[in-house]
Parts: C-alpha cells; sequence; structure tokens
C-alpha cells in the first residue's frame, strides 16, 4: 500500500509539470500595439566645395540627436517547446505591416536638394527563453536581430538597410486556457547607416549624411492564441 501511494504521488508530480509544460509550450499567435521612441545622433559631413553660379561655398560638418515618438502594432508567430520543468523556449518573429517617410532639405551654398528616407517591413526574429512563474503566469526574457528596408530619393548613394541587435523582457498571462495577453519591455540598437549626395551642379561636393547607432525603444502589448 505504501508503494502504491509512493507511485501515485510520483504519477501525480509528473502529470502536474506536464500541464505546467504543456500551458507555455505549442503554437501561438497575436497581435500587438507598443508605443516605440526612435533616436539616432545624425550628423553631415562636406567634402570639397560647393560652386553655384560665382559663388564658392565652404565645406563643414554637423551633427545633432533626432528622435520620434510614435505607435507601431504588428503581427508576432511562434512556436514555444518545453525543455524542462517549468522552462519553455520560444522561437518566433513579429512583422509590422508599416512605412515610414522623413524627408530633408540640404542647402550646402546651393539652392538645395530635397531628400526623402522611407524605412517599411520591419521584422524581428528571436528567441525566448519562458519561465513558470505559476500554472498561469511566465516570466520570459528575448534575445532578437531586427531588419528594416531603406529606401531614399535624391542621394546619389542611398543606406544601406536597418539591421540591429537588442533584447527584451516581460509576463505572458494566460486569460483562458487558450487566450493570452502579454507585456514587454524592448530596446534594440541598429548599425549606423550613411548615405551621399553629389548634386550635378557641384560634382567637386559631396555631402555624407549618417545617422550614427540608432536606437528603437518599446513598451508592447500583445493579446494572442495558443493553439
Amino acid at each position: 500500500m505504501n508503494k502504491i501511494c509512493k507511485f501515485s504521488a510520483i504519477a501525480l508530480l509528473a502529470s502536474s509539470t506536464s500541464l505546467m509544460a504543456q500551458t507555455f509550450s505549442g503554437p501561438y499567435a497575436g497581435i500587438s500595439a507598443s508605443v516605440a521612441g526612435f533616436g539616432t545622433e545624425a550628423s553631415k559631413s562636406s567634402t570639397g566645395q560647393a560652386t553655384v553660379g560665382n559663388h564658392v561655398g565652404t565645406s563643414h560638418t554637423g551633427a545633432g540627436p533626432v528622435g520620434a515618438i510614435f505607435g507601431l502594432a504588428a503581427f508576432d508567430v511562434g512556436y514555444g517547446f518545453a525543455v524542462g520543468k517549468g522552462t519553455t523556449v520560444a522561437i518566433g518573429a513579429t512583422y509590422t505591416p508599416m512605412e515610414a517617410d522623413f524627408s530633408g532639405r540640404s542647402n550646402d551654398a546651393s539652392t538645395g536638394t530635397s531628400h526623402t528616407f522611407t524605412i517599411k517591413n520591419p521584422y524581428t526574429l528571436y528567441i525566448a527563453p519562458t519561465f513558470e512563474i505559476n500554472k498561469d503566469t511566465a516570466f520570459f526574457i528575448k534575445g532578437v536581430y531586427s531588419k528594416a528596408d531603406v529606401k531614399a530619393t535624391g542621394l546619389t548613394t542611398a543606406p544601406e538597410d536597418l539591421e540591429g541587435i537588442g533584447g527584451a523582457a516581460g509576463l505572458k498571462v494566460m486569460l483562458t486556457k487558450n487566450a493570452y495577453v502579454q507585456v514587454e519591455a524592448a530596446y534594440t540598437v541598429f548599425d549606423s547607416i550613411r548615405a551621399t549626395d553629389t548634386p550635378a551642379t557641384q560634382t567637386t561636393n559631396t555631402r555624407t549624411f549618417t545617422a550614427n547607432d540608432p536606437e528603437l525603444v518599446e513598451g508592447r502589448i500583445t493579446i494572442g492564441y495558443k493553439f
């Protein structure tokens, strides 16, 4: 009888652990909304001289912070793998169907040249170790890789696409057997991007525009469904 009781207790514990693992494992999909802050130290440098008519401009450099706060919406999909007692590892992707335009005008002793930068189709790939607090709540951390397309007009050499790495941390709470809500804070730093402009009327003057280590900070909430 004593052996039967011990066996029953072990089976109950194993069953409980299995149920907890199943709570946060398996495929899932969600829709998220976030408030994001984007910032960079932007700079412009000129080489050579700008000549318009009888006027010769001098080369110069300049730099200053640039930032913006905006809202984002995204789709999130992934799969959680049970790897141990109360622990899963999720692998997923987030896609933001957005297009943002930034325009500017340079006036290096000239009539000015208009430039438009377009950032679109940003996505993130991530791995997220997840640690269960109880049967309905888990804490997670993320390692992320992010990329976005960058297009430009009015420039001799367009910038490369944005690429960056970052991390996030948050809580995932099951509202029902399948529905969940997730809140997280995320940070991403991107590689610096550069572009050049050599106006046709100023072939001896080249301007280089640089966004130094752009940073993105987000506060995000996700409503999702685990299949």
